[in-house]
């Protein structure tokens, strides 16, 4: 008899990791949505920092992947996560200095 307790157990605690996972996943696709409003309205700093929170999150979600297809395409989110941060430091250092050479001239 306690066989037969301990399987929906275990049936149960699947689809609850499962249920996380999606709540992660659907987070961090809110973060991305998020960074690319705030880049939008020109705050870099906040875009960037969602950016980077989203890239973790993707982080995570690929790191608990057995198998390979979902692994690569978390893995591929976060490094456009990732490489969208460089563009914007890059375009913020570059304004910045244009700034400082319009205020010096």
């Amino acid at each position: 008899m306690p066989e037969t307790q301990a399987v929906p157990k275990q049936q149960q605690t699947q689809p609850a990791q499962l249920s996380k996972l999606k709540k992660v996943e659907w987070y961090a696709g809110h973060l991305v949505n998020e960074a690319v409003s705030k880049e939008k309205a020109g705050r870099t700093g906040d875009a960037i920092v969602d950016y980077l929170q989203a890239a973790d999150l993707l982080l995570i979600l690929a790191k608990g992947q057995q198998e390979y297809v979902p692994w690569k395409a978390f893995s591929d989110r976060a490094i456009a996560c990732q490489q969208r941060v460089r563009v914007l430091i890059a375009k913020r250092k570059l304004d910045e200095e244009a700034a400082e050479r319009g205020t010096t001239a």
